[in-house]
């Protein structure tokens, strides 16, 4: 029986791999989890970075292993962040019932500003939660975008990205009318 010529470069892949893991896991779940601030992820991430390591670019894994696999964990780390700032969007109950507070009362004005007032409130409902906190705040409240991010758990960048959508939105939606 003849023997099969194998890739020269995958000769011991598996033995150099298991040194890989054996000695970066350590470095690279404490990474991890110093940057996502001790996240329960961090395991589950770790074994996500060490999978993409393996099914990466073969030539990048052999020039220098521990720089390529500290970058995929860079990108998996930015990933869990945003991931994260998705879901950190705190929903403020009072601050939807008190959507319509600052517009002037039924009393002080006529028909069609009612109309208008009661055609805001429906476009406000209709926004994405974050979008509603962000353009309230900002806007009605008279809050920074840094102030209202502190609000809402979330980064300034996030609030004015919120505003901009919802007042994009807003201005499609009372458009229809």
């Amino acid at each position: 029986m003849k023997r099969r010529q194998g890739n020269p470069q995958l000769e011991g892949v598996g033995e150099r791999l298991g040194d890989i893991f054996a000695r970066c896991s350590k470095d690279l779940h404490r990474y991890v989890r110093r940057r996502l601030k001790g996240s329960d992820d961090a395991a589950d991430l770790t074994q996500e970075i060490f999978e993409r390591f393996i099914r990466g670019d073969i030539q990048a894994r052999a020039r220098n292993p521990h720089a390529y696999l500290f970058g995929i964990a860079s990108n998996v780390v930015a990933d869990a962040r945003m991931a994260q700032e998705r879901r950190r969007v705190i929903y403020d109950s009072d601050l939807a019932e008190r959507a319509g507070e600052a517009l002037p009362s039924e009393d002080s004005v006529d028909a069609e500003s009612v109309d208008l007032q009661n055609e805001l409130l429906l476009a406000l409902k209709r926004l994405p939660d974050a979008h509603r906190a962000a353009i309230l705040l900002t806007k009605r409240d008279g809050l920074s975008c840094r102030e209202a991010a502190l609000k809402m758990g979330t980064t300034e960048g996030s609030v004015r990205v919120y505003v901009c959508e919802a007042r994009a939105q807003l201005k499609l939606l009372l458009k229809q009318r």
